[in-house]
This record gives C-alpha cells, sequence and structure tokens, in this order.
C-alpha cells in the first residue's frame, strides 16, 4: 500500500504542468492551501523556503528530492518528531499528462501520525491538483 496521495489526468503536456508547478511564485494564484510560497527560483533540490497559509500559518519546507521534469518532494515539520513529506510528480501516460501528489509522515512518531493524519491530508488534493490543471490548461 503506497502513501495517501491523489492524481489527475489532463491533455496539457507534461512539460507545461512541469513549469507551472515548479514556479513556487504562482502557487498562490492556483493553490487554495497557499497565499505564498518564499522560495527564491529555480526550484532545486536542497533549496528551503517558507509557505504561507491562508490561515496565517507559516511552513518551512525543503526540497529534499528531485527528478528534473518528473518529480520533486518537499518535507516540513507541522507537528513534533515527525516530518510530513509531499512529492509532487508529472508523468506523461498515454497521450495524457498523469500529475499526482502524495504525503508521507515520517520521524520518530510518523507511524502514530501517518495512519490518521495522510488520508486527512490528501483529501485536500484534489483541490490543489484541479488548481494545477487548470491553471495549465487555460494557457
Amino acid at each position: 500500500m503506497g502513501e495517501p496521495g491523489k492524481s489527475l489526468e489532463t491533455s496539457v503536456t507534461a512539460e507545461k504542468v512541469w513549469a507551472i508547478w515548479t514556479d513556487t511564485t504562482t502557487w498562490g494564484e492556483w493553490n487554495p492551501n497557499v497565499t505564498t510560497m518564499d522560495m527564491p527560483a529555480p526550484l532545486t533540490l536542497g533549496k528551503e523556503g517558507v509557505m504561507n497559509t491562508p490561515g496565517g500559518q507559516h511552513h518551512q519546507m525543503k526540497v529534499i528530492a528531485f527528478q528534473p521534469d518528473r518529480s520533486f518532494t518537499l518535507e516540513t515539520s507541522v507537528i513534533p518528531l515527525s516530518k510530513f513529506q509531499f512529492t509532487c510528480s508529472v508523468e506523461p501516460a498515454g497521450g495524457k499528462t498523469r500529475v499526482s501528489q502524495t504525503v508521507k509522515v515520517v520521524g520518530p512518531m510518523g507511524w502514530l501520525f501517518d495512519p490518521m493524519m495522510g488520508d486527512q491530508i490528501a483529501k485536500d488534493f484534489d483541490t490543489v491538483l484541479d488548481g494545477l490543471v487548470k491553471r495549465a490548461e487555460a494557457g
């Protein structure tokens, strides 16, 4: 069983979706969970920044995995003794593009929080992916 997540298919090219997803300056325009992402371009392995939310929260984020044109993983600490890892992927899928996002909770208390929080967090991914795809399809 993999990490909780969501995926969506679109007719927009993988390159176009990737260009939007890795441009952190636009996240507040299409992601309802983000007001701004303070992470200078380009998105690369080891890059750090702060994601600001509509609820007034500020999450330190770090890129801990990066495959150019394919996927990146952001890590943040939200609750003590655990880290949330969000993996964002773009891949060609039979003439379409599959866009996916998963979450994994790791760390000394990750085993406790992952089953409880992973599915809950993943519920928001539908709106995130929908916003991303609509932005890509709009031009």
